[in-house]
This record gives C-alpha cells, sequence and structure tokens, in this order.
C-alpha cells in the first residue's frame, strides 16, 4: 500500500513540475555574419531565453551600410512551445490582422488651420499556417513634407510547436537596402532548418537569395536597379574610409569587398554599441521575470522597480530617449518629451505588484499581449501628442518673435493663445490626464517649450 501511495505521489510531483529542458529542441535556427553579409545586412546581435513552456532565440540585423542615425532593423524570432502555445499566439496574431482597420485624421494649426493628414494603414495577407502584416503611419502636409513609418511582420507556423517572426522596421526614404524584401527572405531560412518542415513564405522575385539562381538585377525595375547601383557607390565609398575595396565579378553581377588596410581603424561603434546594450537590456528583463518566480512573494511582486531602476543605471539620457523612441516606434524629440513629461510609467510601476499577483500562464497570455500593444498605442500617441503640442507652441511664439515682442510677452501670449485655441481637445485633455507633476496643467508644459526654443536659439 504505501509503495502505491509513494508512485502516485511521485508522479503527481512530476505532472506538478515545469516542463524540462529535455523536451525542447537541442538546438534552434540561426543564421550566421556570413550568411547575413551575403544579403547586404549586418547581424547586429543574438540573444535567447528558456522559460517553463517555451525557449526562444532571436537576432537582429541592419543593413551593411547602414545610416548609424537611423533606427532600421530586422528582427528575426523563432519560439518554440511545449504546448499550445505557439498555436494560440499564430492564431491571435491572424485574429487582429484580419480586424484592423484604416484610420486618417487631420493635422491642424492654429493659425492655418488644416495643414495635412495623419493616417494609419494595414495590409493583412496569408495562407497555410503563414501570414503577414504591414503598417503604414504617415503624416503628410501639404507643403510637401511627409513622414511615413513602415511596420511589416511576417509569421509562420511550424509542426504546431514552432512560432517564427520576422519583422522589418524602417522610416521611408532612410534604408540602405530592401529591408522589407529580405525579412521573408531570413524568415525562410529559419524555416528550412527546422526538422520535418516544409513550410516557405512568398518572397519578392527581385530579391536575391543565396543558392538560388532567381534575384539577379536583369529582373530589377528601373528603381531597383538605381538602388542597388546607389548601394554599390555606397560600400566603395565605405571601402575608401576603411583604407580600400575590391569589386569582385560574378554571373550574379558585382560583388564589392571592404579592405580594412588601415591598422588604426575601429570604426563608428556607437550604433551597434548602443543596439548590444538596447537588447542586453531586454535580456536583462527576461532574466529578472524568470528569477522573481523564485523570489518570496513579496519581493518578486516588485520585480519591475528593479527593472526600473536598472534602466536608470544603464542607460545615460540620451540613450534613454533612444530607447523610448526605439519601444514606441516614436522620432527621438517626441521621446524626449515623453520621457520628460509622461507619468504612465510611475503609474504602471505603482500598479505591478497588483499585476504581478495575478498567475500568468498560457490562458492568459493572449489577453496580457493584447493589453500590452494598447498600453504601447497609448504611450506612442501620447509621445506623438507632446510634439503636436510643441510644434503648435513654437509656431505661435515664432510669430510673436517676429513681431517684435519681449521675452516675457512672447510666454504670455503664447500660453493665452494657445488656451483659447486647444482648450477641450481630446489630445490635451489626455496630456492633463498622463503627464506628471507640474506637467499636468498645460501652462506649465508651453513654458517648458518656450525654454527649449529658448535654449535653442529659436526665440
Amino acid at each position: 500500500m504505501f509503495k502505491n501511495l509513494a508512485l502516485f505521489l511521485g508522479v503527481t510531483l512530476l505532472l506538478a513540475l515545469p516542463v524540462s529542458a529535455s523536451q525542447f529542441p537541442d538546438q534552434l535556427p540561426s543564421i550566421t555574419k556570413e550568411e547575413a553579409k551575403s544579403l547586404g545586412l549586418m547581424l547586429t546581435f543574438s540573444n535567447g531565453a528558456t522559460h517553463s513552456n517555451y525557449v526562444l532565440f532571436y537576432q537582429d540585423f541592419m543593413c551593411a551600410n547602414h545610416d548609424p542615425d537611423s533606427g532600421n532593423y530586422i528582427e528575426v524570432t523563432i519560439v518554440y512551445y511545449t504546448d499550445n502555445g505557439a498555436v494560440e499566439q499564430f492564431n491571435w496574431f491572424v485574429k487582429m490582422g484580419m480586424n484592423y482597420t484604416d484610420s486618417e485624421y487631420d493635422i491642424w494649426d492654429p493659425d492655418m488651420g488644416n495643414i495635412g493628414k495623419e493616417y494609419t494603414h494595414y495590409e493583412f495577407s496569408g495562407g497555410a499556417n503563414y501570414a503577414d502584416l504591414k503598417v503604414v503611419h504617415g503624416r503628410e502636409y501639404f507643403d510637401g513634407y511627409s513622414f511615413i513609418s513602415v511596420d511589416h511582420t511576417y509569421e509562420a507556423l511550424v509542426n504546431d510547436h514552432y512560432w517564427v517572426t520576422s519583422k522589418a522596421v524602417y522610416v521611408k526614404g532612410t534604408t540602405a537596402c530592401n529591408l522589407e524584401g529580405l525579412a521573408p527572405v531570413l524568415l525562410n531560412m529559419y524555416l528550412e532548418r527546422i526538422p520535418n518542415s516544409t513550410m516557405r513564405v512568398p518572397v519578392n522575385s527581385s530579391v536575391a537569395v543565396p543558392g538560388s539562381s532567381e534575384g539577379s538585377s536583369k529582373g530589377l525595375s528601373p528603381e531597383a536597379a538605381k538602388r542597388m547601383d546607389e548601394n554599390i557607390e555606397g560600400l566603395k565609398s565605405l571601402g575608401e574610409n576603411w583604407g580600400g575595396f575590391m569589386v569582385i565579378k560574378t554571373p550574379r553581377g558585382d560583388v564589392v569587398k571592404v579592405v580594412n588596410s588601415k591598422a588604426d581603424y575601429t570604426g563608428d561603434s556607437s550604433a551597434l554599441g548602443w543596439k548590444t546594450k538596447y537588447y542586453g537590456n531586454k535580456a536583462l528583463d527576461a532574466f529578472i521575470d524568470q528569477v522573481a518566480n523564485y523570489l518570496p512573494k513579496p519581493l518578486g511582486l516588485f520585480k519591475d522597480y528593479f527593472k526600473a531602476d536598472k534602466d536608470i543605471n544603464v542607460f545615460s539620457d540620451s540613450e534613454a530617449v533612444k530607447k523610448t523612441a526605439k519601444d514606441l516606434h516614436v522620432d527621438e524629440k517626441s521621446a524626449s518629451f515623453y520621457n520628460d513629461m509622461s507619468d504612465i510609467e510611475n503609474r504602471e510601476k505603482a500598479l505591478s505588484p497588483y499585476k504581478n499577483a495575478v498567475p500568468s500562464n498560457i490562458e492568459t497570455k493572449p489577453i496580457e499581449i493584447v493589453l500590452n500593444s494598447m498600453g504601447v498605442a497609448i504611450k506612442k500617441t501620447l509621445a506623438q501628442d507632446y510634439r503636436w503640442e510643441f510644434e503648435t507652441t513654437a509656431k505661435i511664439a515664432v510669430r510673436y518673435k517676429k513681431a517684435g515682442l519681449k521675452y516675457r510677452d512672447i510666454i504670455r501670449n503664447t500660453i493665452d493663445e494657445m488656451r483659447d485655441t486647444t482648450t477641450g481637445m481630446h489630445r490635451v485633455n489626455m496630456m492633463d490626464r498622463n503627464s506628471k507633476g507640474d506637467f499636468k496643467d498645460q501652462e506649465a508644459r508651453i513654458r517648458f517649450y518656450i525654454n527649449k526654443l529658448y535654449e535653442e536659439g529659436v526665440i
């Protein structure tokens, strides 16, 4: 009897334990630096993490001759779930993608009225166990200026356990290579390395794929051929800065190989160094989440405080702005105002012990992802609203400056006009509710903007 009882208890304990690592694949697919180079890309970061029911690995790529000031990139992620997590994540992506609807609204100036349009456009498509969602967010002004950002995500579900994604994020007109076309190429390179996988996603025929006879420049459009020539010239210029270059003729076209003949040249690693710090910090967040599960209950509930304190020590002020810009997909000016004035992070931190007290499992994960996406959308809108309020303030203040008013009169008249023209606006009310300290009052924000304009020598 005791033997049977011991056996029963042993089986019960085994079932209660987390899924063991032995149930995970021995190795997840990856792309080498050499393979990335063959596509005109640079592998900038790789990392992974293991949890009770899944293991993940991701890599980050940028154009080989990218602008150090740009944040354009491709991120490829593969997650292996021991349970039904991969199916649920993929189904959630499809459901959300099919239900997104385009939006558009006017950009208003207090003096000139409607000066342009701001819009978000969605394109969703898919097939058997793959889907892609393209999100285009833009601002088009009637004076000809425009800003368009693109976030294109490709997803695939393999054998009901592998969830693989490839996401290209860029600002139109600032990319040094075809990130959007290369994202599915990288995804397919992952897919073909999964055991027993026959899944592939469609690839633009103009993109050269290593080992493929397709993708030569003969089939390129005139615009694409021009971009290719510009990329080659850019590589030659880069080679001259590094010490030299050589052009190798191949059946598929010219290959530019950069040669570093300057022994004292170290290269500009600032952008790459920051990317390493950014993704290393994300890995630390995942590590803190894992460690918190083993801490005493009261201490583990405050893990978000540890993360926030870590961020303060890891990132300088300027790096914190870049981090916010990347997290929210906004420009650095908007991110700077958000960091200075938003109170959302403080409120989230205060509520985090209660949120962390609620058990998280595979059933709640889709809901958590949706809520997190909504939170990011609110933060992004708030950051853009700060930028809008700053630009509106600047136009009014500059007009009074040109009229010859003294500095104190510029401040007072600008505050009065801003109140008269923006009071009651939804975005102003949103800033009042979600700002911290004195910035809850619009007058304090306007004074802050005017100080910035004074520091920049605008007024």
